[in-house]
């Protein structure tokens, strides 16, 4: 596959958590902090040893897994921790397809909803 190409929101830093065999396979996300899940909440919480240098209270973070779910569950759990971070609905998946999420809730449009029920179906 090609590199994928998205814009996120001003002020948002897309960390991609998918693991490395997985950006081999399926490509790279231009921009972003590629982090495996794992190291996630390490990296990005701030004020630990091991938190990366743009991890800073103000630091918003847009997290990207292969389908979106591993993504929406690291954000919750960051977001507990006081992180603000959110996540791409579909993942890369979606984002390959550019299907890409509109502005706010709501604001999808129906090729992205039917893209997520396909996903949704297929991951059952």
């Amino acid at each position: 596959m090609h590199p994928v190409h998205f814009t996120p929101a001003a002020g948002q830093i897309v960390v991609d958590v998918r693991d490395q065999s997985e950006r081999n396979r399926d490509g790279i996300l231009p921009g972003a902090v590629a982090l495996d899940a794992a190291a996630v909440a390490a990296r990005l919480v701030p004020g630990l040893p091991t938190s990366l240098a743009a991890a800073g209270p103000d630091a918003e973070w847009l997290l990207v897994s292969g389908n979106g779910a591993t993504a929406a569950a690291i954000a919750t759990r960051l977001r507990d921790r006081g992180v603000r971070a959110s996540s791409v609905d579909g993942g890369f998946r979606a984002l390959a397809l550019g299907i890409t999420p509109g502005a706010g809730r709501g604001g999808e449009s129906d090729a992205y909803r039917r893209a997520l029920a396909q996903f949704a179906a297929h991951e059952a």
